[in-house]
This record gives C-alpha cells, structure tokens and sequence, in this order.
C-alpha cells in the first residue's frame, strides 16, 4: 500500500506543516534512452528538454536529441507530432515530413500554433494546429547575432521561449547573452548585452546575462529569467529594466530562505501556477524548487546534490538534471527529467490554512488541490487517539478545497490531518 501525503494542524493554531512531494513517471523508460513511440513506460525519449501543457491536458516535449517534437495525450499515449525521429535536419513540412536539430524550447501563441526554439539550427519554427513546420525567425545553419527582420535575424542557440500577453514572442538566446524580442515580424534586442556575458544590471542592452534558459511570464507581465551561469533568477520588467530576483551572482548552491539568501546551481526552464508560485528546475541541484508569491524559496523535491532514478512519496523522489517544466490543467507539475529520460509528474507539498469562525466555532481548513485526485480529512481528539474521518473522501473538480468543522466544550482542541489518497 502506498505510504499517504500527510499534513497536519496542531490544537487549532493557524499554523500548518506542509505535506511531502509525489513523484511518478508519466512516460518513458528509466535511463534507456530511444525512440519509440507508445502509451506509458512503453515509449521513450532521447535527452527531453522543454515540455508545455495546452489547455485539453496534453503535454508537448522537445525531445531534443531525437530532433522532434513529441506529444503526451491525456492517456498517457506519446507520439511525434513534427521532426523525424532520431533525424537532424532542418527541413519544413508537415508532421514527420519535417525536420530539427536538437530543439529546447517551446511555447504557445495566442493562436494556438506551438513556436520551437531549434536550438541547433539557430531558428525559431513554428509548428501550425495542423502540423505544418515553417521557420519563423533566423537563418538555417547560420549562428550568429543579427537583429532586423525575421527571416534575416540570426541567433546562436536559442533556448527558452515565451510569449507575451500582447503576442510578442521573446527568447533566451543562450550563445548571445541576451534575450531577444520578435514581434510584427521583427527580431530585436529586448535585454542583455549581445555576445557579451556578465552579471550586470541595468535597462535593455546595459544589463547583461550568462547563458540564459528558461522564460516565463507572471501576471503583470514581468519576465522572469533564469539565468544559468550566474546561477540566479533574473527579472526583467515591462520597460527592460533587469534585476536580480533570486539567488546571488556567481554564487552556486542549494539553500532554501527568502530572495536574497537563497541559492541555486545552473536553473534551467522556469513556469508559474495559477496562483503565481514560480517553479524551477534547478538543474544541476537535480532539484525542484518553487518561489512562493511572498518570496520563499523552497525544495519541493529532489534532494541537492543527489541524482537518481527513484519515483515515490515523502521525499523520496529524485532526478537526474531536470529541465523543462509545465503546469498540467490539472494543476499538477510535470518535469522533463532530462538524463533519466523520462517525464515525471510532481505533486507538490500543500499547506493547510484554518479560519475559525462564529459563535458555534466553525473551523474551516483549506488547501491546494490537484483536479481527479482524493482527499481524506481526519482528527483526533488528543495525540494518544485513533484518528477519525471528518466527513467521507473529498475529490478536487477545481485547484482547492475545504472542509468544516465544529466544536463543542468536549472537544475544545483537536489535531487534524489531510491525506492524499491517490
């Protein structure tokens, strides 16, 4: 039987323990790396890299050494949407008809066409609904740095990519030190020094990076970088101007705490949740870490320093160099973990909070959900008690939920847990 998340309140103190992380596998083969196609464990990746979720459940990987892009439905079943596998190249065309070179990025636009940086290529492609591949910005097989229109700008191993509530696609442009903007079919210099690596801050072109990553944008259209050589957590505001949001430059580790005092080691992709927590792939920490919206960085799982292959509860889950991440429309983390060759699924640690509330002292506890999953409320009535059910099993149809309940002069404290029960 399956060892149950557990998270308890103690003696109604509005203070909670967080529940462990789950890790499971939602397809490919520990550490055999391939190209087959298939439901589960039956298929296999070669090295996959950035992952997005769309709005239906499916899940989209840059299986970048295979060259293509693969698709995982809502029933586990992975197959290629566009590029040939286990073929480099660079052709355009339709599904398979077309080719990559190693691509790392991906993104939706607004018009549901799925945007791939090709990293080895120097390109950004655009994949239609309909499978048709075109290159969208840069020169085939020529890297470089070029600004101007796009299918005359050049680049030098794009990497992450993310567009912007106004339809503006911005890239981290790795071998450039920079991100770039395409937007009305030009290709510009949104932040960073072109070709120049440091650590600077300041606004557009006066800031400079060290090989950037991952993209991802909050809710007031702020851009976050990851910025993988300097080993911190960059922000880029709507006027350009950059910042250090997380982490000290230059200075690698695995400490938890607020902004300042927190570390991390060569973070990869970056994606935020529904309530504006920000994920990282901490790479080369083989660890998951979360930024919450008060500014707490936490590990949610993995453990720093330790690479491995073990799926499991309550800590016990690891990776081997994850990179790229999704939110899943069940709110559910899902992790390329890239050297294990495998897509994981992380149920991330949930808090309780409590309220108590009226005359009859209704106590109501609250926590974050993942849509389909189970949970069971229980109490005692003092710590040596047999744990109670509150109430039957609660299902999650949306990201939360609650129970209640009431206190009388005979029980005027009590202990509560939740268990995920799947």
């Amino acid at each position: 039987m399956k060892k149950p998340f557990v998270i308890l309140l103690l003696f109604l103190l509005a203070t909670a323990l967080r529940a462990q992380d789950s890790v499971t596998t939602l397809a490919g083969q520990v550490l055999v790396s391939g190209a087959a196609n298939g439901t589960g464990t039956n298929a296999v990746f070669n090295d996959p890299a950035a992952i997005v979720a769309d709005a239906n459940g499916n899940f989209f990987v840059a299986d970048s050494q295979n060259h293509a892009v693969r698709k995982i439905t809502t029933n586990g079943l992975v197959t290629t949407l566009a590029g040939q596998l286990g073929v480099s190249g660079s052709a355009n065309g339709v599904g398979t008809g077309a080719q990559f070179n190693a691509p790392s990025g991906l993104a939706f636009d607004q018009s549901g066409n799925l945007l791939v940086s090709d990293t080895g290529n120097s390109t950004i492609r655009k994949i239609t609904p309909g499978g048709a591949v075109s290159t969208f910005a840069g020169i085939v097989g020529q890297s470089g740095f070029a600004d101007g229109a796009a299918g005359r700008a050049q680049f030098n191993s794009p990497l992450g990519i993310a567009v912007a509530p106004n339809g503006a696609v911005f890239v981290a442009d790795g071998g450039n030190h920079c991100i770039r903007q395409l937007f009305g079919g030009i290709v510009s210099t949104f932040a960073g020094s072109p070709q120049n690596w440091g650590c600077a801050n300041g606004q557009g072109t006066n800031a400079q990076f060290n090989g950037p990553v991952g993209l991802a944008f909050d809710s007031r259209t702020n851009l976050f970088v990851s910025d993988a050589n300097n080993d911190t957590i960059r922000k880029i505001s709507p006027d350009g101007t950059v910042a250090v949001f997380a982490g000290a430059t230059g200075v690698d580790g695995a400490t938890d705490g607020d902004l300042d005092t927190a570390r991390f080691r060569s973070p990869a992709e970056l994606v935020f949740d529904k309530k504006g927590n920000l994920f990282v792939a901490d790479s080369f920490n083989q660890t998951i870490r979360k930024i919450s919206t008060n500014g707490i960085v936490s590990t949610v799982s993995g453990v720093a320093g330790q690479s491995g292959t073990n799926s499991g509860v309550n800590g016990t889950g690891r990776f081997f160099n994850p990179y790229g991440l999704a939110i899943g429309a069940d709110g559910a983390l899902v992790v390329a973990d890239t050297y294990n060759e495998l897509v994981r699924v992380v149920l991330v640690p949930f808090k309780l909070a409590l309220q108590i509330s009226g005359p009859a002292r209704t106590l109501t506890l609250s926590w974050d959900a993942v849509i389909g999953k189970s949970y069971q409320v229980q109490f005692q009535n003092n710590l040596a008690a047999v744990w109670g059910n509150l109430g039957s099993a609660l299902t999650a149809t949306n990201l939360s939920l609650s129970a209640t309940d009431s206190f009388s002069s005979t029980n005027p404290q009590r202990v509560y847990r939740v268990l995920r029960l799947n």
